[in-house]
């Protein structure tokens, strides 16, 4: 049995519980050991939990006290060559709208880490099938959204330090990085001062990056979760968040500099880890996560396990419930 395997639940009782309805408990509502000052009072006081699910990439839907929210929610996952060696950035964009419908809910908040296809290809439909969601995301994911027709008043402009209150449900809004590739660079970097000239975005290369965000939700009475959507960060924005359980994006280069042991120290070592952006998403979602060959996901949760001992790492599947 690989490492990973060895600490995925058993996959039996995921599905039961999928099946059923259920989540399926991850963090027991107690204070870690390791937790200090506010977060520990936080997670010992916790009434609510909330329920997550992994759309693959970084993407999630987050139920909690009847309300939902998704972050980077990319459903679709049509081919583009990434994956097989020949990358066609003339790909046309498309949207699965049966897949996307079946499983997003009637979200409330619907949060953008950045423009790339891969978390921002479905939200223009999104946004026409729940039309009392409100958007959060760049500048950039702001022109961008306009032309695909998203109302303006809709899409709240954030570029990180923000604390928005939503009811009860808080944002906190964190100025990150993209992952870095191999040359030290990024993929398709490039930010809009103003609606893309070419009119209504048609292909995954009319998606630039445009800055990239993280964001920390506390729901009320419900546990902190530190979504990422790109593996690299800015460790004096992010200083001092204390979530309860991060979702972290691997990363398939080593550029950044001791990218694991200075994001676990920069979140105070979170209770619970979980390891998105690894997955080859260009696979259908019904085929289970497959990974990415350019991410070594074993060595990632061994980079973890070394920065901090007390944190447990939770290795996702698909749109199965995980309670927090």
């Amino acid at each position: 049995m690989s490492d990973i395997r060895a600490r995925r639940f058993d996959r039996r009782l995921l599905m039961r519980g999928a099946a059923l309805g259920a989540a399926v408990p991850v963090v027991p509502a107690v204070a870690r050991a390791t937790a200090t000052g506010a977060g520990a009072t936080r997670a010992a006081t916790r009434t609510r939990a909330a329920t997550f699910r992994w759309f693959g990439t970084s993407g999630w839907r987050i139920d909690t006290g009847g309300r939902t929210i998704l972050f980077d929610p990319y459903l679709t996952r049509f081919p583009t060559g990434l994956f097989t060696g020949g990358f066609h950035p003339d790909t046309a964009l498309t949207t699965d709208q049966r897949v996307v419908r079946r499983h997003i809910g009637d979200p409330e908040l619907i949060l953008v880490s950045h423009s790339h296809w891969d978390h921002l290809n479905d939200v223009p439909y999104i946004a026409e099938a729940a039309p009392g969601a409100r958007i959060v995301a760049t500048e950039t994911t702001y022109h961008l959204l306009q032309a695909f027709g998203v109302d303006k008043s809709r899409i709240s402009v954030v570029k990180g330090g923000e604390v928005l209150d939503f009811d009860g449900l808080v944002v906190e809004v964190v100025s990150s990085r993209h992952s870095r590739n191999a040359s030290y660079g990024y993929f398709a970097p490039g930010t809009l001062h103003g609606r893309p000239p070419t009119g209504k975005p048609r292909t995954i290369s009319d998606l630039p990056e445009g800055d990239t965000l993280a964001f920390q939700l506390t729901p009320d009475g419900g546990p902190s979760a530190f979504l990422m959507g790109a593996s690299d960060f800015s460790e004096r924005d992010a200083s001092g968040l204390r979530p309860d359980v991060a979702m972290v994006a691997t990363a398939s280069t080593a550029a950044t500099h001791a990218y694991v042991p200075r994001l676990m120290k920069t979140l105070g070592h979170p209770a619970t880890v979980v390891p998105v952006h690894w997955d080859n998403f260009e696979l259908p979602l019904d085929k289970g996560a497959q990974r990415d060959p350019n991410v070594d996901l074993d060595a990632f949760v061994r980079r973890v396990e070394a920065a901090s001992p007390g944190t447990r790492v939770l290795v996702p599947e698909y749109l199965t419930p995980y309670r927090f």
